[in-house]
């Protein structure tokens, strides 16, 4: 198997959710992503349509990671390795591949990059947004291409791979710029009166500006304590009302 045939499987990957179905969630976009490694490892039609039927079985996977499972399929389909192993494999990294994949994806990077998002919006305009997008699908495609070629390079020893220090890192700290961002949108918006169209070009009042400076170095704090800014988010929610509503700033 060359890179070419995984990167060409790779490519496929990026549809692998177009095929759908509460019965077999991704499993037809997974049999069209394999499609490029099945034709290699084919000599006949009939071995062909047995490799590709035998994935149509149902298979779910967050959409960024499941090149790990693709990959290791390849590796394990070109070593002719039993139907029942390669079953067993699938089966044991749907809930890897989801729950950190959710975890990274869902849960952090994109909320984060979401209010990064938003900030740069607000001073850029359509190059913020731009900005945010490509540093977005940047790295969707290192995870996908990432995934590919380390399951076919570690087979059943992929999991390893999703152990790695740079995706706990990735998770930890799109946990917290994610909420550190979220608190200096929300002041940000508390000076601008709620125009968020002005967040990038007001004069904020000196209250506002002290609000806003106590708490980047709460969040700063934070993260050296390894406290998530959540909690100091929270707090500033708090300090908000009370200053709108008992001192009348905002």
């Amino acid at each position: 198997m060359t890179r070419s045939d995984l990167l060409r499987s790779c490519v496929r990957s990026f549809f692998i959710q177009t095929g759908f179905t509460y019965e077999r969630l991704i499993a037809f976009g997974f049999v069209w992503s394999l499609v490029p490694v099945a034709r290699k490892l084919s000599a006949s039609a009939d071995r062909l349509a047995d490799i590709l039927k035998r994935h149509l079985s149902s298979f779910n996977a967050n959409p960024y990671l499941a090149g790990y499972a693709l990959g290791t399929v390849a590796e394990l389909e070109e070593r002719n390795a039993p139907v029942e192993q390669i079953a067993r494999f699938k089966d044991s990294m749907r809930g890897p591949l989801g729950a950190l994949g959710d975890s990274l994806i869902w849960q952090n990077i994109r909320p984060a990059l979401l209010m990064l998002g938003v900030g740069l919006s607000a001073g850029l305009g359509i190059y913020g947004a731009l900005a945010v997008w490509f540093i977005f699908n940047l790295y969707q495609v290192y995870l996908r291409v990432r995934g590919v070629l380390k399951g076919y390079a570690l087979g059943l020893g992929v999991s390893s791979d999703l152990g790695q220090a740079h995706l706990r890192m990735a998770i930890k700290w799109s946990s917290k710029m994610g909420a550190m961002l979220t608190g200096v949108l929300l002041v940000l918006a508390i000076g601008a009166g709620g125009d968020l169209a002005r967040m990038g070009r007001f004069e904020p009042q000196p209250q506002v500006a002290g609000l806003l400076i106590l708490f980047v170095a709460l969040s700063a704090l934070s993260f050296r304590r390894n406290i998530s800014p959540r909690y100091t988010l929270f707090g500033l929610v708090v300090l908000s009302l009370f200053v709108k509503l008992f001192l009348g700033i905002g």
